[in-house]
This record gives C-alpha cells, sequence and structure tokens, in this order.
C-alpha cells in the first residue's frame, strides 16, 4: 500500500478516469481490452442527415495517431516501480494492446523508441513488440 505522497506522485502521471481507490480489477481490464479491440471493427457512424449515406469502415485509421500515446502511457506505467499491474490484469490488457501495435505505425513506434521512453521503456516496448509479432497472422502459407 503506498502512501498519501506515493499515491499523489503516481497518479499525477495518469490520466484523469484512472481513480486511485479502485484499482483497475481483471473484469475492468477485459473489458477496456474489448474496447480497444473493437477500434478494428467495421462499423457505421450515424448521421441523420438526409440521404447520406455511409459505408462501414473501422475506427483503427482515425485512431491509429493516438493508438502510440496509448501504448506508451502502459509502458510507462508498467515501467513506474510505484504502479503495479497484475500478471491477471497484464493478461487480460495483452490483446487490446495488441490491438493497438496494430494500428501504429513504424515510424511512430521508432519515433517513440528514440525520443520519448528511457532504457526500461524501451525494452517494456520490445518486449511488447515481440510478442505482438509472435502472435500476429502473417498470412503465408
Amino acid at each position: 500500500m503506498l502512501g498519501a505522497k506515493q499515491t499523489a506522485m503516481v497518479m499525477d502521471t495518469q490520466p484523469r478516469w484512472i481513480s486511485s481507490k479502485h484499482a483497475l480489477g481483471v473484469d475492468e481490464a477485459r473489458v477496456l481490452s474489448r474496447l480497444l479491440e473493437a477500434l478494428g471493427t467495421k462499423t457505421v457512424v450515424r448521421s441523420y442527415a438526409h440521404g447520406d449515406t455511409q459505408k462501414a469502415e473501422p475506427l483503427a485509421k482515425p485512431f491509429s495517431n493516438h493508438a502510440i500515446y496509448v501504448v506508451k502511457a502502459y509502458i510507462e506505467c508498467m515501467n513506474d516501480p510505484l504502479c503495479v499491474l497484475s500478471a491477471e490484469v497484464r493478461r487480460e490488457l495483452q490483446p487490446g494492446l495488441f490491438a493497438l501495435c496494430g494500428m501504429v505505425s513504424e515510424h511512430g513506434r521508432d519515433a517513440v523508441m528514440v525520443s520519448a521512453l528511457d532504457a526500461g521503456g524501451k525494452t517494456l516496448m520490445k518486449t511488447l513488440w515481440r510478442e505482438y509479432e509472435k502472435q500476429k497472422y502473417v498470412g503465408k502459407g
């Protein structure tokens, strides 16, 4: 259990929607992962304009500019000694993180590796990317 000062230090680095009072549990991690995976599902944005016909498209392309920052936030959280995610939570988040990795361009990944991560963050990012590459369907054969 962290003290008040340590909790404040950790929470200052987290997005506003994360609460220190209610930790991310396995169920919440599963739901978040499903949400991230759903960005790749084709959907139709509702439009109430008359005569507007839209085709179904995934939200992954518009979100792809932001995906690397979500991955970076996860890496920074994993790299913070005061921020602890259980193995079960990390396992539940993995499919969603892999979906984000699929949205990230090589240029974006390399830019974050060079400019935004320290040595520990780079190691975690390489490990995440290696796991992503290992599970990714290549389509050969």
